[in-house]
């Protein structure tokens, strides 16, 4: 069995980590049986070099970065982080499960998430000062907010916190943002390429349920975008929420 590690938080069976969402999506999507371990941010680093995961990044000091999500899979004795190494690894081990990453689309789903995570930027600025009040153990918020400010090089994640006219013109830009990629995409289709979800549209799902956990799904917030672009985001999470958002434990 596939054993899927993903943050632990405030709210229980609500898991709010974006990047470990593309991975339970992915999960899903191909119907694969799996078991989640719930991790506390302190525990990242020692589960992940315990269960032999390799690391994700380099820390501003040179040492490597762990992250979330990691799976281990008893089937084959692999470890493997970072969610799009994820997907193309359940491609390659379960080919008889729908298919995240179809052949040729490799480059192409690439570039847009490099594009999507550029245009989103500005997102990105607004919710994480949010982070470790909201959805971050208690036990865990100080630890979370110092070691997320040294990542991002800044003395404290609330020097990025902005409010009034700045808050509004940041929303604009993540609207903007938003319009583009609708304007990519035909008027009647769903996903990004083609008639079936892939794995960039779980990239692009993950960011938009992350404004949804963090601010709550009645929130003028998460309201506004799913009212945006004729209500195609709402459409999208509609069909995600039935099909492919199982919390399993």
């Amino acid at each position: 069995m596939i054993t899927f590690y993903d943050l632990d938080g405030k709210m229980k069976g609500a898991p709010w980590s974006t990047n470990a969402w593309k991975t339970r999506y992915s999960l899903n999507f191909k119907g694969l049986p799996y078991k989640t371990v719930w991790l506390e941010y302190a525990d990242v680093e020692p589960t992940m070099k315990k269960i032999g995961a390799p690391p994700t990044t380099v820390k501003p000091d040179g040492s490597p970065r762990y992250t979330i999500p990691a799976i281990y899979d008893d089937s084959t004795g692999i470890a493997i982080t970072d969610s799009a190494l994820v997907a193309e690894y359940l491609d390659k081990i379960y080919p008889d499960t729908p298919v995240l990453i179809p052949r040729g689309t490799n480059a192409l789903q690439s570039a847009f998430q490099e594009l999507l995570y550029l245009k989103m930027t500005p997102l990105f600025s607004l919710c994480v000062p949010d982070i470790s009040s909201r959805l971050v153990n208690s036990g865990n918020a100080e630890y979370f907010e110092k070691q997320v400010a040294l990542d991002l090089g800044v003395p404290s994640l609330e020097v990025m916190r902005v409010s009034g006219q700045a808050r509004k013109d940041r929303w604009m830009k993540v609207q903007e943002a938003f319009g583009g990629f609708h304007n990519m995409l035909k008027d009647g289709d769903t996903w990004i390429m083609g008639d079936k979800p892939s794995f960039v549209d779980f990239v692009l799902a993950s960011i938009i349920l992350s404004v949804r956990n963090l601010y709550g799904k009645e929130s003028r917030e998460y309201q506004d975008m799913m009212n945006w672009h004729g209500g195609r985001w709402n459409r999208m999470m509609k069909i995600l929420d039935e099909k492919y958002s199982a919390v399993t434990t």
